[in-house]
């Protein structure tokens, strides 16, 4: 596995880390923004945001298990613990 290689699935690790952060205080993030009337945008931008990362992470494995294909399992992995993520929490 070439530095590179190395360098974007350890950022893809700390995306979802992130990521499930985010979700884990998901409800208590609505509220504030709920009462402050930002409901719609924050919806919108949350979506986006999401599915961006979902589209890259998948764009990148991709790339990346083309050139190793030891690395299938992780990004699969990291790939669907998002979904995962992403359909619970929507």
């Amino acid at each position: 596995m070439s530095k590179k290689q190395k360098i974007l699935a350890v950022s893809f690790l700390i995306a979802t880390g992130i990521h499930l952060l985010f979700c884990n205080f998901y409800p208590q993030i609505y509220g504030w923004v709920n009462l402050r009337d930002f409901v719609s945008p924050f919806l919108i931008l949350t979506k986006l945001f999401r599915l961006i990362l979902l589209a890259v992470l998948a764009a990148l494995g991709f790339k990346n298990i083309a050139k190793n294909r030891k690395l299938l399992i992780y990004y699969l992995t990291l790939f669907f613990f998002n979904l995962v993520l992403f359909v619970i929490v929507s």
